[in-house]
């Protein structure tokens, strides 16, 4: 197995655990079908909310945030990795990762996100960023082309330092500014902003959003169905990708 595999298995041992082994030995061996609600009792952290329907007949989904794995309806197995369809050759893992993803996202407040808007919008990309990461500033030196595209960016914050350092008071500090917008284009451009505090920012907030979401670098960008479409895209990767995956 290899080392890749190896740490997404590990993984997903963490987020569920071994508990189910030990509940299953009192369960009745002539039960066939658990319920959601058994399935749930079995992991920690799992909600009966946290069963669905699984495309594999005779297995549920668990989806811990965007963890996902395939139990066995009588509660004896576990599969975890992507589910692929051979007919459509498509990802349904990352699909329902997407959904769960763009779900969390719009959770949020969005008067507590720093939007910028084109004239014409044709598409919306969410990101989460960082004002002292490289690449956060290059795809921020690029949001005229951006927009100039007619793709509306939603900003969200990510320090990726974590509570208490200068990159998080940074962010605190581009919310609370007056003009918003003036403020992270300075952080990015300069590194530096005057420190100001205010009540009911959404940094907090928005950074464990991300943590959810699986966040491991800035930026993270995704579409409006949840699909992230990668880290720093120049102008024209992200409107060629933004293109590939539209229906219409």
């Amino acid at each position: 197995m290899n080392k890749l595999i190896l740490s997404s298995y590990n993984n997903c041992m963490k987020i569920f655990g071994f508990v189910f082994f030990l509940v299953l030995t009192s369960l009745s061996s002539a039960q066939d079908v658990l319920s959601p609600e058994e399935i749930a009792a079995l992991f920690p952290a799992v909600l009966p909310s946290d069963v669905f329907e699984s495309p594999i007949d005779g297995f549920y989904e668990v989806a811990l945030d965007t963890s996902i794995a395939y139990v066995s309806m009588d509660g004896k197995y576990i599969l975890q990795g992507d589910l692929y369809s051979i007919d459509s050759r498509e990802n349904l893992s990352d699909l329902r990762r997407a959904e769960i993803r763009i779900n969390m996202i719009n959770s949020v407040d969005h008067e507590k996100t720093i939007v910028f808007s084109p004239e014409t919008k044709n598409y919306k990309i969410f990101v989460f960023t960082d004002v002292d990461c490289g690449y956060c500033r290059q795809f921020h030196r690029d949001i005229n082309q951006v927009l100039d595209l007619g793709v509306e960016v939603e900003y969200l914050f990510y320090p990726r330092t974590g509570p208490n350092t200068e990159s998080w008071s940074k962010a605190e500090s581009v919310w609370c500014s007056q003009n918003r917008q003036e403020a992270i284009t300075q952080a990015k451009a300069t590194g530096s902003i005057n420190a100001q505090s205010c009540f009911g920012s959404p940094v907090s907030d928005h950074f464990n959003l991300g943590q959810r979401v699986g966040i491991r670098g800035t930026p993270a960008i995704f579409d409006e169905n949840g699909i992230q479409l990668g880290g720093y895209l120049s102008p024209e990767m992200l409107i060629q990708r933004l293109s590939e995956l539209d229906p219409s």
